[in-house]
């Protein structure tokens, strides 16, 4: 049976399930209106748990043949409860405060026994069971298949049809749908089933505290009422967004994803190298240039790290095409991606047409070993679309306003049309883009889903499911960007890693935190998403990178700016007076690990219709 098949049987079962006990114990099954007495909610509870728990258990064991906890329950951690409470119990105190409530003390604390006694057996009546079955069965089994908002979606629309069938009323679908999305998307952010639990025994709470304490009679305007009713959601996405990447053990590993597929040989066995990239006024990765440098550094990247592809990225035309050319030289397959950090829209557009004339002028000399990347995380590296006049703002901005997403996305697409047709105008090879996770692209004008995909505490709870979503396009999958510093905790940070350097003196930066350098980090990171990308039918993989020049490497920590750097070579310390741009490097633990892999060959199977010879 399909995936869908299987996700529409669970939820067909456990709809008939809740009608069943609905009409046994005669209690509304709305228990936000009317959740019943206690006796009659027990009882509710134990007539629907109970089956349902075994209905799970026969699905997991007959029909996936997975265990329970791998496709429904994932990583139990209690490290969500206390700040999903605390953020709705700030929302309530600010509704009574700032509308002007005056509660009795005795009222308020009746108020609060009851929902001791109710949260409980609302938690065992409805919660965990619709939680279990649509965030936990049928939100894994089409996350096999589906994008993450058309997963989201998809959920929530399966599980408003139950709930309505349930209580046999079609009059509150809106408020149902949300719900479904709300908990869908605290689902697929933290990789668990208990974050969605959590939340809307928290959600409960607070709305039964309001109705003990009677919030409508205390004064309060009808408009303030209305924001406490729709503020909770947004403060359980802010804590959530917010908290998430520091609450240790949250989120599930690798092991817990979706059986892997067959294992396959990637076909562009990639890495990113930089040209010469400013990040800041008064710094660049790569001074001066040598062309003798970059080319060993080519031969290296093909002979001694096995590469079979070669990102080139930075701001320089001129050095792009110059890389791209020995690259080529050497065999190589080349992507070529301009990028301008801060740079206007119309200055990205017309930095793009530059290169992508380049591009056409070296396809034409290596025909099918030439694409194009129109840029890499333009929401934060291009003004324009992201508040912030520059980079680091951008990057704060995004954490504050991401439900604004689809607006920030709109802006996007926009830019990304004007990218696509300047690129087509000029070049006539593949084309991709190098986009964020955060980012919903429209990959309709592009020949390859590009992704800068980062394990971290945002995507380890369904890292393999993400990479089968982007598979509904249609399309070849790059992994555009993957890899992490050389830290112990940067696997934590993922694509974040960089962020623990102190930025505020170019001349002497600083590792704040007190970090100690661990190349083995890198390395197993590295090494496991190869096990992933080899296994999931992706076509190329890029580890982020070669190297990056200015992050000097020291033996004291607090200046060992390398451990903090992405590169796979180490440059020499300042005080060797040796220079990264004359080709003085060491490899890391990292350099390594990539080249046996890399060397490895599997035998030639059929390849899916989706994934390019």
């Amino acid at each position: 049976m399909s995936h869908l098949g299987r996700a529409l049987l669970m939820a067909a079962s456990v709809t008939l399930v809740g009608l069943l006990a609905s009409l046994a114990t005669g209690s509304p099954p709305d228990a936000a209106e009317a959740p019943g007495s206690p006796w009659a909610l027990l009882t509710r509870g134990l007539l629907t748990l109970g089956p349902v728990t075994a209905l799970l258990w026969a699905a997991c064991r007959f029909l996936d043949r997975r265990p329970m906890r791998t496709l429904v329950l994932t990583t139990a951690s209690p490290a969500w409860a206390g700040p999903l409470t605390a953020a709705l119990a700030v929302t309530l105190g600010s509704s009574l405060a700032l509308g002007g409530a005056d509660v009795d003390k005795d009222v308020l604390a009746q108020a609060m026994a009851t929902a001791a006694v109710m949260v409980p057996l609302l938690l065992v009546a409805h919660v965990l069971p619709e939680e279990l079955v649509f965030r936990g069965y049928v939100l894994h089994l089409l996350g096999r298949s589906l994008s993450r908002w058309t997963l989201v979606l998809a959920q929530a629309a399966l599980f408003t049809v139950s709930a309505a069938l349930v209580g046999r009323s079609s009059e509150d679908m809106a408020g149902l749908f949300l719900l479904g999305v709300f908990a869908g998307v605290l689902r697929t952010t933290t990789g668990e089933v208990w974050t969605a639990v959590a939340a809307r025994a928290a959600l409960t709470a607070v709305g039964l505290l309001s109705e003990g304490i009677d919030l409508g009679s205390t004064g309060a305007p009808g408009p303030w009422e209305a924001l406490l009713s729709f503020a909770p959601v947004p403060v359980v996405l802010w804590a959530v967004h917010l908290l998430g990447p520091r609450l240790p053990g949250t989120g599930s590993d690798l092991s817990a994803h979706p059986a892997p597929r067959p294992r396959r040989e990637l076909v562009q066995k990639g890495i990113l190298y930089d040209v010469g990239s400013t990040y800041a006024p008064g710094q660049h990765t790569r001074e001066r240039w040598r062309t003798e440098v970059v080319d060993e550094e080519m031969r290296v990247i093909g002979e001694d790290l096995h590469c079979t592809a070669v990102t080139v990225f930075g701001q320089d035309p001129a050095r792009l095409t110059e890389a791209a050319r020995l690259a080529l030289e050497r065999g190589l397959f080349v992507w070529l991606q301009p990028r301008s950090v801060d740079a206007a829209p119309t200055e990205l557009v017309s930095l793009l047409d530059r290169t992508a004339q380049a591009a056409e002028r070296l396809r034409r000399e290596h025909p099918e070993r030439v694409g194009l990347n129109v840029g890499c995380e333009l929401s934060l590296f291009v003004s324009g679309i992201l508040p912030g006049r520059d980079f680091s703002r951008r990057t704060r901005a995004l954490g504050l306003l991401f439900p604004l997403l689809p607006l920030f996305n709109a802006r996007l697409d926009r830019l990304l049309r004007k990218l696509t047709g300047t690129a087509r105008a000029r070049f006539h090879g593949p084309l991709t883009y190098g986009s964020g996770t955060w980012e919903t692209v429209d990959w309709e004008p592009f020949d390859v889903v590009g992704v800068d995909y980062y394990l971290d505490a945002s995507t380890r709870g369904r890292y393999r499911q993400g990479l089968r979503g982007l598979r509904a396009h249609g399309r070849p999958i790059v992994v555009t960007e993957f890899g992490c510093c050389s830290y112990q905790g940067a696997r934590e940070k993922g694509g974040a890693g960089a962020d623990v350097l102190d930025w505020s003196d170019l001349d002497d930066r600083r590792v704040r935190g007190g970090y100690v350098r661990d190349e083995r980090v890198q390395a197993d990171y590295i090494d496991e998403l190869l096990d992933v990308f080899e296994t999931e039918d992706v076509h190329g993989a890029f580890v982020c990178m070669f190297i990056e020049g200015d992050c000097r490497y020291s033996p004291d920590p607090t200046r060992d700016c390398d451990m903090a750097s992405f590169g796979i070579v180490r440059p020499p310390s300042l005080e060797s007076g040796l220079s990264p741009d004359d080709g003085h490097w060491e490899p890391k633990a990292a350099f390594h690990t990539l080249a046996e892999r890399y060397a490895r060959t599997f035998p030639v199977e059929p390849a899916p219709k989706d994934r390019p010879s």
